[in-house]
């Protein structure tokens, strides 16, 4: 007998982490895994893996369902997926393996969901069209565009990239000089950057897009940022957590969002439901389903939420864990629920006490890695639960311009001032040594 298997198709290599934890799921709930991954990993990086996993070079849609098939020959397929479902060359690679879902009969997100979400000007231009809130944006396509753009948005206005995975490339500018230097900074500078590889060209609509070319330009909202964590069932969105960002940096080139905490610190509960019935509207405005989001915002002096940014994906830094410890929900586990298209049932949550809090340290000038120092006195500190190291010696890193996950702790305390104290120590202790 065909053993049942789920298939994950993942383009972005730092996401390792998740497939390992989506490997012991599957095996849990009575299922083998097969992951597909870039042939940029090499074979002792496979050995390596506990699942199998299949290196390939060809990302276009035939190609993924040619690979597909060829492993249905040996496999009754029960769930295909993604992690991160990034653009390729070939396409949105989210989108992709939604519709080779659909030629199956699996469960699977709206391919037209997933565009909007992955694009931060058409997803704003879908909220506009129907209504619902979000603060004033422009496309920058060239020089020409700038002033433009200006006129409409007014300053100060933030420049940042259309697409994008972290906080890369992200300036907030006062005057048409500022929109100038930052446009041309990112021309110049773009390809270089971490994840820009995955910025690639694509089509919604009738709109093309070349995201290495252009950038967004929305209005600066002073207030404070929040992120959402939801799981997008067929039928309803269920929010799960909310971080509290108490510490995001802007430098010139890019925004380094430094320490975010849950339970919030600076909203009350009826302020944090407000925030949560926007986030619920925005997503059921894209048509987002079967799928985990996480939704940046910001909150305004004027008590309104505002949307940033919407991703289909499972948050970055310690999302996993705060998941786990504030609302008992194993991201992993429900990755492969969902796949399996289960209905979602909300776990009886743990009893957590006190701030959780996720702690990133950031290289602030651009080089190559030569190490990591401090990080195991700084596991040694109470109520640091965890660190982990992202990045190895010997990794180009442009952390004047852009947010590189370097290390990140997970920290837990009584009171929001010791959560704030711990991150301290913590940045005191690491140090990251660029040459």
């Amino acid at each position: 007998m065909k053993p049942l298997t789920i298939i994950v198709i993942e383009n972005l290599i730092i996401r390792l982490p998740n497939l390992r934890a989506i490997a012991v799921a599957a095996t849990q709930a009575g299922l083998t895994m097969i992951a597909i991954v870039p042939d940029a990993l090499t074979p002792d990086d496979i050995d390596t893996l506990p699942f199998r996993a299949i290196p390939i070079s060809d990302w276009s849609s035939d190609g993924l369902e040619t690979m597909v098939c060829r492993l249905e020959r040996h496999a009754t397929v029960v769930g295909i997926g993604t992690c991160i479902g990034f653009f390729t060359p070939e396409g949105l690679l989210g989108a992709q393996v939604a519709e080779l879902c659909a030629r199956r009969g699996l469960p699977h997100p709206p391919v037209d969901a997933l565009y909007l979400a992955n694009n931060k000007f058409a997803m704003r231009q879908r909220l506009r069209e129907r209504n619902v809130y979000t603060a004033r944006y422009a496309r920058v396509i060239g020089d020409a565009s700038l002033v433009v753009a200006a006129e409409h948005v007014g300053f100060p206005l933030i420049l940042k990239p259309v697409v994008g995975l972290g906080s890369s490339f992200i300036s907030r500018c006062e005057n048409i000089a500022d929109m100038r230097r930052v446009f041309r900074h990112y021309q110049e500078h773009a390809r270089h950057g971490y994840y820009t590889e995955y910025f690639c060209a694509h089509d919604i609509g009738d709109e093309h897009f070349e995201p290495m070319r252009e950038m967004l330009a929305e209005e600066a909202i002073d207030g404070y940022e929040i992120s959402v964590e939801c799981l997008c069932t067929g039928h309803q969105i269920l929010p799960l957590v909310m971080h509290d960002k108490l510490d995001v940096e802007q430098s010139s080139y890019s925004s380094y969002e430094n320490l975010l905490v849950s339970p919030p610190v600076r909203l009350t509960l009826n302020e944090q439901q407000q925030i949560l019935i926007y986030t619920r509207v925005v997503l059921n405005t894209l048509g987002l389903r079967n799928s985990f989001c996480h939704v940046e915002l910001r909150y305004d002096s004027k008590g309104r939420a505002s949307i940033i940014e919407v991703n289909p994906r499972v948050g970055g830094m310690r999302v996993r864990e705060s998941l786990l410890a504030l609302r008992g929900v194993d991201f992993a586990a429900v990755y492969v629920q969902q796949l399996l298209g289960k209905p979602f049932c909300f776990p009886e949550p743990p009893m957590a006490s006190g701030y959780h809090g996720m702690s990133a340290v950031y290289p602030r000038v651009s080089g190559i890695l030569r190490g990591i120092h401090g990080v195991e006195a700084a596991r040694q500190l109470p109520g640091v639960l965890s660190v982990n190291i992202h990045i190895a010696p010997g990794t180009s890193i442009g952390g004047d311009f852009e947010e590189v996950f370097a290390v990140d702790a997970w920290l837990q305390a009584d009171t929001p001032a010791a959560i704030k104290a711990l991150d301290r120590k913590v940045r005191e202790l690491i140090k990251i040594d660029i040459e």
